[in-house]
Formats: structure tokens, sequence, C-alpha cells
């Protein structure tokens, strides 16, 4: 069984002259993906951990627990603020790093031998 290849042509800037730069369109548009999917994921976990154990708590009370201010406004103010903050956080962190030069490894060696 032959081995995974490995590419040892040299770089088209040739040796020693580094990555070419980044787009600055890529990178934006690379943060904000990746920054809205972040967002997303982190108001399903606030939504989840938050608002659906108080439902849970207030259906049980007797009387009106629903009504109450802290269970409808939940998600509003806690979950999407939450996710909107993390998301941006997310997405200019990775425009910033890819728009330095930063990449993922691509080193295709198997980790077991």
């Amino acid at each position: 069984m032959a081995g995974p290849e490995v590419d040892d042509a040299p770089d088209a800037l040739g040796p020693g002259q580094g990555s070419p730069p980044r787009s600055r369109l890529r990178s934006a548009l690379l943060g904000i993906g990746i920054g809205a999917g972040v967002g997303v994921a982190a108001v399903a976990i606030a939504f989840s951990i938050v608002a659906i154990p108080l439902d849970i708590v207030a259906s049980t009370e007797p009387g009106s627990g629903l009504d109450r201010t802290l269970v409808r406004r939940g998600l509003f103010q806690l979950a999407l603020p939450f996710g909107l903050v993390t998301g941006i956080a997310a997405g200019i962190a990775i425009g910033v790093w890819y728009a330095r030069g930063g990449r993922l490894p691509n080193d295709r060696t198997p980790i077991h031998d």
C-alpha cells in the first residue's frame, strides 16, 4: 500500500518569499461566514441552557409562572445578545487571522503508523 503523496514542488513565489497577501474581501467574507455560524450555535446553546429550563420550571408553577418577564424575554435578553457578541468576536478573530496569513495545517501524514 502506497503512503500519502507529498507535494515537494517549490512554491510559486520561490524560497523565502512567504505566502501571497490575502484579499481583504475574502478575509472579511470568511470572518462573516464563520461568525454567523458561531453566532447561531451560541444562540441555540444559550437558549437551550437558560430559556428551556426556565420554561419548564415556570410551567410547573401554579398560577402565572409563564407570565413572568424573565421567562418571556429570556431569548431576547440573554440568548440573542450572547450569540451576537460571540459571533462577532469569532468572526473578527478568524478574519484577522486569515488576513495575516493564517491557514490550517496541510500535513497529510497518518497519526498512527
